[in-house]
């Protein structure tokens, strides 16, 4: 079910507007990746193999039809002695037959039926296994853009803090060309200038490894050109504070757990199974030469039924120690979905915390940016009016650099705990 709706959700984003000249939106990106994901297409292709194996199960209980034949050519003239000095019969060369035999089982234990809703149970495993594949390639290229998303936003920052220390540079050195400032100043501020074009370089590098692990996700070349639309500081709509219950219920690693509990117990059934009773019927025949074949022999046609019963007796106790060995891997499943249990509950609380915090603390890192900036607008009015000394321009351009890393920061954060909460709580969500 819930892969037809990730196919719905990607059939409707392939009629609407598309990405284009690699400009891409967290939908488009997403729907790109899903589509191009080596990572699902495997689990897709384990999942159809479980699927033919339940219909290969299911064949054990209908008729089995077998054909045989032999050959044998006696190279040695063989003669079938007669005794007391009378010619003996000679043997044709030539023996040979072809039979057919279908053989239908009545009762084998419990075995058959286990087998196949162990199969069955199989399937059901690979289906899930599918389902999580696509949640943690959702996720990941959820990360991948917003990270993205950040380092552009970085760079651009990094570029407007090189523009203002450009443009005090540029006013210092026109007045110390006239003989108003003395060097130190200008030196300062030419050594932060520099420092400022060497964290933009440091920020453009980021920007790129972060696209060019956009591409390889989706399938492109790294070297491909890409533009992220969607800014860092978008905002997008938060989910609902959900209950430990409705996770379990979307989460695949949970259902896995519990699918693993129920094929351990058919496990256990396969163990009993082999030790009951055993009943088969069926019908065989053969046409051929005899088995001593006489020269002018007419060939045989042998028809018969048969049936066959096998009933174990005794095997020193292995029929009860396999049984116990079953049911410790039984209880050793039975707490490994308690510890998956935990651990969502653990992961939905973490996650709804998180984002809830780093919901809260973008506009405490808005509001500082906004002091960071009038601080430097005064600072350097101050400055310029002759009433602060250079080192107060430097210390406020620091402040505004810092303030709004902190808030492109703090953005990714809350973008990163989105996703993590989707996860966390099973919702796949196509933005």
């Amino acid at each position: 079910m819930r892969n037809k709706i990730i196919i719905a959700c990607l059939l409707l984003g392939a009629l609407s507007v598309k990405a284009q000249d690699g400009r891409f939106s967290i939908e488009e990106y997403k729907q790109r990746v899903l589509e191009y994901s080596r990572q699902i297409k495997q689990s897709a292709e384990e999942r159809i193999a479980m699927q033919h194996a339940v219909k290969a199960a299911k064949t054990a209980f209908f008729p089995a039809v077998d054909f045989s034949g032999n050959y044998q050519y006696r190279i040695n003239k063989y003669e079938l002695g007669m005794g007391d000095g009378i010619p003996g019969i000679e043997m044709d060369h030539n023996t040979y037959s072809l039979g057919a035999t279908v053989n239908q089982p009545i009762y084998a234990g419990g075995q058959i039926y286990n087998n196949y809703k162990a199969a069955q149970v199989q399937g059901e495993i690979a289906s899930q296994a599918e389902e999580l594949t696509t949640d943690n390639i959702i996720y990941t290229a959820d990360l991948n853009y917003w990270s993205a998303a950040a380092r552009k936003g970085m760079y651009e920052v990094m570029c407007q803090y090189v523009d203002i220390v450009q443009e005090l540079a540029n006013v210092l050195t026109i007045r110390f060309n006239d003989g108003q400032i003395s060097k130190t100043d200008l030196l300062q501020v030419e050594s932060r200038l520099k420092e400022a074009e060497l964290n933009k370089s440091s920020a453009y590098k980021d920007y790129q490894i972060a696209l060019q692990n956009m591409n390889s996700l989706m399938g492109v070349s790294p070297m491909a050109p890409i533009i992220v639309t969607d800014s860092i500081t978008m905002y997008q709509m938060l989910p609902l504070q959900v209950g430990e219950d409705v996770a379990l219920r979307n989460r695949p690693e949970y259902t896995i757990t519990q699918l693993d509990i129920e094929y351990q117990k058919r496990q256990i059934n396969l163990s009993k199974a082999k030790y009951n009773p055993t009943l088969a019927i069926g019908f065989q025949g053969s046409w051929g030469t005899p088995m001593l074949n006489v020269k002018g022999s007419d060939l045989l046609w042998t028809p018969a039924v048969f049936a066959s019963l096998k009933i174990p007796l005794f095997h020193w106790g292995a029929r009860f120690k396999e049984v116990n060995s079953q049911k410790a891997l039984l209880r050793s499943k039975e707490y490994a979905m308690d510890n998956t249990r935990d651990q969502i509950a653990n992961e939905v609380a973490n996650a709804w915390t998180s984002l809830k915090e780093n919901t809260k603390q973008i506009t405490v890192a808005e509001e500082a940016c906004k002091i960071a900036e009038e601080n430097l607008d005064l600072n350097t009015f101050s400055y310029n009016e002759g009433k602060l000394p250079i080192l107060d321009v430097l210390s406020a351009q620091l402040s505004w650099i810092q303030s709004y890393s902190s808030l492109i920061q703090t953005w990714y954060q809350q973008k990163a705990s989105l996703a993590q909460y989707n996860k966390a709580i099973g919702l796949r969500r196509l933005q």
